[in-house]
C-alpha cells in the first residue's frame, strides 16, 4: 500500500502560534520571573544585613561614649517592653537621657536640656511606635526609637542592677548585648543570654529557628 505523508494545511502568510507554543512561553516567562524574584530577594536580604551591621556599629560606638561620659552603660533591658527599651536607648545616645548617681544608686533618667548626641542620627533609621513603617519621623517626637532594615526595633541587654558598686546577681557579662532580629523578626533567648549577658556560641544560638538570621553586634556568623 502506498503511504501518503499528510501536511496540515495552512494558509500562505499565516503567522499565528499554536496553543501549545503559546503555553510553552508562558511557563518559560513564569520561571524567568521566578529566579528573578529570588535573586532580587536574595540581594536585598544581603543589603539588609550589611545595613543592619553598620547600624549597629553605630550604635555600639555610641553605646561606648555614653560609658565614657557616665562610667556606666545605659541601664536598660530589651526584656519585656521591646520598643520601650529602644525609646529609652534612642534617649540615651541622643542626649535625652543620662545615667545618675542618687542615694548611692544608679539612676537612669529624662534630663531637661539636650546633651551632647552620641551618634548622627541622620545615619540611622527611626520609627514612630504608633507606626514603624512611617517615613520622615520627627527625631524628637517622643517614644522613636532606631529601627533595621525590617522596621523592627534594635534589641538592647545590660545589667539592670541599679546599686553603685554591685553587679547583677545574674549578668555576668563584660559588656552589652546589641542584636537585630533580621529578615523574620523572631529571636529567642537563649540559656538565658538576656539576663547574663553570656551569648553562646553562634552554632548554639542558631540551634533555635527563630535565630537563624539573627544578627549580633560583634559576633561572627
Amino acid at each position: 500500500m502506498e503511504s501518503h505523508n499528510f501536511t496540515p494545511f495552512r494558509p500562505a502568510g499565516r503567522g499565528g502560534f499554536t496553543l501549545i507554543e503559546i503555553l510553552i512561553v508562558i511557563g518559560i516567562i513564569v520561571l524567568l520571573m521566578g529566579i528573578t524574584t529570588q535573586m532580587l530577594g536574595t540581594v536585598g536580604e544581603a543589603q539588609g544585613r550589611a545595613k543592619a551591621k553598620s547600624d549597629m556599629a553605630l550604635i555600639a560606638t555610641g553605646i561606648e561614649a555614653f560609658f565614657n561620659q557616665y562610667e556606666t552603660y545605659p541601664r536598660i533591658t530589651s526584656v519585656g517592653n521591646e520598643k520601650q527599651a529602644a525609646g529609652d536607648l534612642y534617649k540615651c545616645l541622643t542626649g535625652k537621657m543620662a545615667a545618675k548617681i542618687q542615694n548611692a544608686q544608679i539612676v537612669m533618667s529624662d534630663v531637661g536640656s539636650d546633651n551632647r548626641p552620641f551618634v548622627d542620627v541622620s545615619k540611622l533609621k527611626i520609627a514612630d511606635p504608633s507606626d514603624p513603617h512611617l517615613e520622615n519621623v520627627d527625631p524628637e517626637k517622643i517614644g522613636v526609637y532606631f529601627v533595621d532594615p525590617w522596621f523592627e526595633p534594635y534589641l538592647y541587654f545590660y545589667n539592670t542592677a541599679n546599686t553603685l558598686n554591685t553587679e547583677s546577681a545574674t549578668w555576668r557579662g563584660q559588656g552589652f548585648i546589641l542584636l537585630s532580629k533580621g529578615p523574620d523578626g523572631k529571636e529567642k533567648n537563649v540559656r538565658s543570654m538576656y539576663t547574663t549577658g553570656i551569648i553562646p556560641d553562634m552554632d548554639a544560638y542558631h540551634e533555635e529557628a527563630e535565630n537563624i538570621d539573627n544578627i549580633i553586634q560583634g559576633m561572627e556568623e
